[in-house]
């Protein structure tokens, strides 16, 4: 769209002698390359010439004809990879169509792809030539104004339009515009445009009376989507309207209800009733809207409005004091005791019509604001009306007057302000002094990643403001591990220190190296914990062959000749390391332990053999033997409990009916 692009210059020259012969344009596409006409310049040194492309556009530019367009193309041909696009262009461009199809021929052979190229040039040629056949129409030049089609849908604080760029919503139309122009004023919108469809030129053109005002500095539009402007206007005040133009008498042809958003939007609106007038429908009629009971108004009427008595012709309201309040919160950020900091939340008043501004204080109960001794209150900030939630930001570090138990915010407007705030507690966050002033943990589950055990917390000196200890998974002495660091709150004792019990196979977490407890109040974590390092204790003989395992287990040959029953010594050689073992377990077996001794070996327990007795053990006669006994099983044992791995001796019962031959 926009005006017509310039005519491309024909390629004709003032003077046939002024041209170059097809030498002497050979000569130049031979020289770009750094050599002459007959220097015979290989392949690959054409191609690192081609590299300065302008040299070569200007010989293309300057080549009178076909042929001395090839002339200057020709050393270039065998290496069209290292060719700049623009080249290219240029040989399609000037209409060189045999020297284009033959590049193009080449370039298969070469595997180079100039579709790009190519297409970009010819789809050029082609918007010259379709401009060339709309200058035919007389009035092609002159673009023809036509209003542009348009839905719109509304929520309870917004305005949604879209606008296509078409006469009719179901019709094609332009795909852009230029030029676009959007204006918005306190109860206006406006938009125009140029676009071009079908051979024609339009300017399109929509101007909108709204019903009510806008906020025009909140609202916005965007014409991202293709053929489509998008557009927010933001009501200034939240309210359901009954229409979008002021004056119900106005039919716009063209305009359409936006259903499909309609419907999602209604749920926003649910409750609300629509509004019958608006200052822009009663200004109309040179009255004055009453918010009061949604009607106009004469000026002198107003003292007839209730709560707003005041004319304020202007605006083409009747106003007075706000006769509505907001709500607020806030959250203290600053953890220092007697100051704090954070953003004073403000929800808007269920209507802002005529409020101005909400003032925060400070206050000595939920209605009263606190002064100073010079009888001023203590203001805090101010916040203006947006259609939305506001907020007032206290800088952190800020001193909390004495007696100040609240704070409170004021609906304001230049006649006053509402009697009535909204009010919230003033709670002064102070996160606790003291820390813990100490963390033992042994772990008791022999499990390898598994921890069990009790925790004790060193309860803290000072433990004002203290509400519980935290305890966490730490990744040193000072840092929780990134997710899943939490284990439980423990609450404080006056006289002895806190516990907490960590099950049998608890998982210690990926990256976990530490035990962490923090004191804590609901406003959060005394930065400083104390920690203990996690030990993940073991159960002996890890490995089969190790030092804390058993040597060797041996049995005497079976002296009771009874079956199932055996006299016999039990003989175990004890291991390398016994520094953390307390026990030797004897065991009948049902198998050795090289099939796993804790894997269903086990038969009944034979004898705990305490570290530094007698490594053995008589087994007087008649002494009965398991059903399924083959072997005897021998486990070393630590207070972390009982090996998985074992040594093993094979049992042979004397009295045993001897096993038929196959």
């Amino acid at each position: 769209a926009g005006p017509c692009p310039p005519r491309r210059k024909p390629y004709v020259s003032a003077s046939v002698a002024m041209l170059p012969t097809t030498a002497e344009a050979a000569a130049v596409g031979v020289a770009i390359l750094g050599g002459t006409a007959d220097s015979g310049t290989s392949a690959a040194a054409a191609a690192a010439a081609a590299a300065d492309s302008g040299k070569l556009l200007q010989a293309l530019e300057a080549a009178a004809t076909e042929d001395e367009g090839r002339a200057v193309l020709e050393p270039h041909l065998e290496s069209l990879k290292s060719l700049p696009s623009e080249v290219i262009e240029k040989v399609v461009l000037r209409q060189w169509w045999n020297l284009a199809r033959e590049v193009v021929a080449k370039s298969h052979t070469q595997q180079v792809d100039l579709s790009f190229a190519v297409r970009k040039a010819v789809r050029t040629l082609k918007d010259e030539a379709d401009e060339l056949l709309r200058t035919l129409n007389p009035k092609y030049g002159m673009a023809q104004q036509v209003s542009p089609a348009f839905q719109w849908a509304q929520n309870d604080t917004c305005v949604f339009l879209t606008i296509k760029y078409t006469v009719r919503w179901n019709a094609p139309g332009a795909l852009e515009v230029t030029d676009p122009s959007v204006n918005m004023t306190k109860s206006g919108f406006s938009f125009t445009g140029l676009g071009k469809h079908s051979n024609n030129k339009y300017k399109y053109s929509l101007a909108l009376d709204l019903f009510d005002q806008i906020s025009s500095e909140s609202s916005t539009w965007s014409a991202a989507s293709v053929g489509k402007l998008s557009v927010t206007l933001r009501k200034k005040w939240p309210r359901k309207w009954p229409r979008l133009l002021s004056n119900k008498k106005t039919k716009i042809g063209n305009m359409h209800m936006w259903m499909e958003m309609q419907e999602k939007l209604d749920t926003t609106l649910s409750g609300m009733t629509t509004v019958a007038n608006s200052p822009v429908t009663c200004g109309a009629s040179g009255k004055l809207y009453c918010l009061a009971t949604d009607t106009c108004k004469l000026p002198a009427n107003c003292s007839q409005c209730p709560g707003k008595t005041v004319p304020k012709e202007d605006d083409n309201i009747c106003t007075g004091r706000p006769t509505e309040k907001a709500t607020l919160s806030f959250k203290d950020s600053d953890m220092d005791q007697g100051e704090i900091g954070g953003d004073v939340k403000i929800n808007k008043a269920r209507n802002e019509f005529d409020i101005e501004k909400y003032d925060v204080y400070f206050g000595k109960d939920e209605r009263s604001k606190l002064e100073g001794q010079a009888g001023a209150a203590y203001h805090i900030g101010s916040a203006t009306p947006t259609g939305g939630d506001a907020s007032v930001r206290i800088p952190s570090g800020m001193k909390v007057p004495d007696g100040a138990t609240h704070l409170l915010v004021f609906s304001k407007n230049e006649f006053g302000e509402f009697a009535t705030p909204g009010h919230t507690i003033l709670t002064d966050a102070v996160l606790p002094k003291g820390r813990p002033t100490s963390l033992e943990f042994k772990d008791e589950d022999g499990d390898k990643g598994e921890v069990s055990g009790i925790v004790t917390i060193g309860r803290a000196q000072d433990q004002e403001h203290l509400e519980d200890y935290a305890l966490h998974w730490g990744k040193s002495e000072k840092r929780k591990i990134s997710s899943g660091s939490f284990i439980r709150d423990v609450k404080p004792s006056a006289d002895k220190d806190p516990t907490h019990h960590l099950a049998m196979s608890t998982k210690i977490p990926e990256g976990a190296t530490h035990l962490l407890a923090f004191a804590k109040n609901e406003h959060g974590d005394n930065p400083s914990p104390a920690s203990v390092k996690v030990i993940d204790g073991l159960k002996p003989c890890q490995k089969g062959g190790a030092a804390d395992c058993p040597v060797e287990v041996t049995i005497s040959a079976d002296q009771d000749m009874d079956p199932k029953q055996v006299q016999a010594k039990i003989q175990v050689t004890k291991a390398a390391n016994e520094e953390d073992l307390s026990h030797y377990s004897v065991y009948w077996g049902r198998r050795s332990c090289s099939e796993g001794g804790q894997t269903g070996a086990k038969n009944g327990l034979i004898k705990n053999i305490a570290v530094g007795e007698a490594m053995e053990h008589e087994l007087p006669a008649d002494s009965p033997v398991p059903d399924g006994t083959t072997h005897v099983l021998a486990f070393s044992k630590s207070r972390l409990g009982e090996s998985d791995n074992c040594v093993s001796a094979a049992l042979t019962d004397a009295g045993a009916p001897a096993k038929p031959e196959l």
